[in-house]
């Protein structure tokens, strides 16, 4: 489910959807009347909404001026506030943020002091949460009432607020009641370890992470060391377990202690954070995996020469690419560690796509057909439970560099325009550069042989209404190309979707 599918009422959904859908539109005023056509909405109630964001938007930035326009048009360039600053205005009237945040600020949080603040019932409070709470019960996290929190595994815990309270901020606030000075001297501590800290928003999601981990080690949550780290840091000098007792003014038991340096150096490996070839910290995770024995690094090189064969045979080269290696390591590292299902940004901000191309089914099924063999092997005892998921993630990475055309239908375009080098050349240009489509010249012959014809003209239209046309003024721009591309890819998309009941 979505980030904002978890996290707004169904009232604060809408005012973010209608909002969202106006930001991303390239007109400079819109009709009220398509908006509610558009949203599935009367008019009125449209018109109710808008005023509700316009009246946020005043809150927001004091010198907004107004979106309503007379004659039921909005005026879009008035659009004062960016989305991801809507999204945390509307985010601090929310139940479920509301309610992280008070149990990681508060010092001692219990729901009925929650609801007192908040004004709200506890019957509100459970029916507002329930989508978030029923999400975090896949992961085996649980919300807690007498003191309010989170129960379950304290690395999940970490991971499942970190993801919550970044995609609800995104950098723009810091919402949490901590030493901030204390948060950067941590940060710089430990940064070398994180690829992250080497961009710019990079530093950023370290900071919440940091603050978060502070905040629930001063209230005695502490994360346990997991003996499957074993192979990776001990005895490995590169792991340092003695600075974060002298940063933290907080008393640790010698085990607490190497429970939560563990996890800084576990975070700096439970996700594909490679993107540069040139980083220390690859160069440490290729070394380390390599140094002694270990399932990790035996199913990845296992993964990597099956994939040769039979992903890449025409470019084997593509699996020795140490960020391929580092990240295919740091994803498996994840899942050998945890053997459960864990919080994933990715999953709340990416719609689940429910047609795959052809291309994508063939290399999907290719590995999972990897997995279910491995998951056989005593070796990879691990992988069992969670093939299709470690599999997903391995074609998510792989998906960029793995050729589809062969498994592939291109798109055949008709020009349908006055044989003039003047209208057409640049045109013809545009259409030869996109891989994907075949253009020529219409012949009204072939009958249902196009997949679209570009038309100058509506004659075509109104002879021949069931024909695919795309119409492009003779004075058409760059500008204007850019919505025949987008009709292209999703026609391209359709063509080629794979035939699962096949």
């Amino acid at each position: 489910m979505l980030y904002e599918e978890l996290m707004f009422d169904s009232s604060l959904l809408l005012r973010f959807t209608i909002f969202r859908y106006l930001n991303q539109s390239s007109m400079q005023i819109f009709p009220v009347s398509q908006l509610s056509d558009e949203m599935g909405l009367n008019y009125q109630q449209t018109v109710i909404e808008l005023n509700e964001i316009d009246a946020e938007l005043k809150e927001i930035y004091p010198e907004h001026e107004t979106i309503m326009m007379r004659a039921g048009k909005i005026n879009l360039e008035n659009l004062s506030a960016s989305l991801d600053e809507y999204r945390y205005h509307l985010l601090k009237q929310a139940v479920p943020f509301q309610f992280i945040l008070y149990f990681l600020n508060e010092e001692e949080p219990t729901i009925e002091k929650f609801c007192d603040k908040y004004y709200v019932s506890r019957s509100t409070v459970s029916r507002k949460i329930d989508r978030l709470k029923r999400y975090l019960k896949t992961f085996n996290l649980r919300f807690t009432y007498t003191e309010a929190g989170m129960s379950g595994d304290e690395r999940l815990i970490r991971i499942a607020l970190f993801n919550i309270l970044w995609l609800g901020t995104r950098g723009l606030a810091f919402p949490l009641d901590v030493d901030e000075e204390l948060v950067d001297k941590s940060v710089e501590t430990f940064k070398s370890y994180f690829p992250l800290s080497r961009t710019y928003f990079g530093v950023h999601e370290l900071r919440m992470f940091a603050g978060i981990s502070i905040m629930r080690i001063n209230k005695q949550h502490f994360a346990k060391y997991d003996t499957r780290y074993n192979f990776l840091m001990k005895n490995n000098p590169y792991y340092d377990f003695t600075s974060l007792g002298e940063l933290l003014d907080v008393p640790m038991t010698t085990r607490q202690l190497k429970g939560e340096s563990s996890f800084i150096y576990f975070l700096a490996h439970y996700a594909p954070f490679y993107t540069v070839r040139d980083d220390n910290s690859l160069k440490q995770t290729l070394h380390d995996f390599e140094a002694y024995p270990n399932p990790v690094n035996s199913f990845v090189t296992e993964f990597r020469r099956f994939a040769k064969k039979t992903l890449f045979p025409d470019k084997p080269e593509v699996m020795d690419d140490p960020l391929i290696i580092g990240n295919l390591l740091n994803i498996t590292f994840a899942y050998y560690v945890f053997r459960q299902p864990f919080p994933n940004i990715m999953s709340m901000v990416l719609e689940h796509k429910e047609h795959q191309s052809q291309g994508e089914h063939v290399l999907e099924q290719n590995i999972m057909n990897f997995m279910h063999t491995a998951g056989e092997n005593t070796d990879y005892q691990f992988v069992r439970s969670l093939r299709v998921l470690l599999g997903k993630s391995f074609k998510h990475l792989l998906m960029p560099c793995f050729n589809q055309f062969p498994y592939a239908e291109d798109l055949k375009v008709g020009i349908a325009m006055e044989h003039n080098a003047m209208f057409v050349l640049e045109l013809y240009r545009f259409l030869d550069d996109l891989r994907f489509v075949e253009a020529e010249p219409y012949d009204a012959s072939l009958k249902d042989g196009y997949d679209l014809i570009i038309s100058s003209s509506m004659l075509l239209k109104k002879e021949k209404p069931n024909l695919p046309i795309h119409v492009l003024e003779h004075n058409y721009s760059e500008k204007d190309l850019i919505p025949l591309y987008l009709m292209l890819r999703e026609i391209y998309a359709k063509k080629n979707q794979a035939n699962l009941k096949a």
